[in-house]
């Protein structure tokens, strides 16, 4: 089972992820995604490379922080690009031929205030000494970042990809709990 974790910037997807790794024994492969990089034939031929490496360690299960959902939403609203709508279609193609369709979703979601004080706390320690201008200026763009992703990754999981999503809304539960709802929907898909 590939569980492919999405959501928005500081709403706990890292520990989620730790703590889904220690409840498969390790028999986990993890993969953590930044931007795309620029000088690759395709967007999302890091992921392709991450398949396979997964594949060739012979672990059951895979987990990728902040994949290819990220890439299309995250490209079109930090980069201003097309967001690869084609290149979305035959990933997911690919990735259910790959993976015998064993994928779902895992979108963690928590209202803005939640993660604003981590946010505010990022924004002054990468900008030590800046104007108040624009500390505010950035704490805005983190929040309208916050509200489209996450909007845009919810239709994402309604209008766009083939495999089952599970999502976490302002939710407290364990990472048990999280890995059986995800075997749930791929049991129900």
């Amino acid at each position: 089972m590939l569980i492919i974790v999405s959501g928005p910037d500081r709403v706990g997807k890292s520990t989620m992820i730790s703590g889904m790794v220690q409840e498969l024994q390790g028999d986990c492969y993890v993969a953590h995604h930044g931007p795309p990089p620029k000088d690759q034939e395709n967007i999302f031929d890091f992921y392709r490379e991450d398949i396979s490496t997964w594949k060739n360690s012979k672990k059951t299960h895979a987990i990728f922080d902040r994949a290819y959902p990220c890439s299309y939403i995250l490209e079109q609203h930090r980069r201003r690009n097309a967001g690869h709508f084609e290149d979305v279609i035959d990933f997911e193609i690919e990735l259910a031929d790959a993976t015998d369709g064993a994928v779902v979703h895992l979108g963690i979601f928590r209202p803005w205030h939640w993660s604003a004080p981590l946010h505010m706390e990022e924004v002054r320690a990468e900008n030590p000494g800046a104007a108040p201008w624009l500390i505010r200026d950035e704490y805005i763009a983190r929040m309208q970042e916050h509200q489209v992703y996450t909007e845009q990754i919810i239709n994402f999981y309604e209008n766009i990809t083939m495999f089952p999503n599970v999502q976490l809304m302002n939710e407290n539960v364990t990472a048990r709990a999280v890995l059986s709802r995800c075997v749930e929907a791929l049991r129900k898909s």
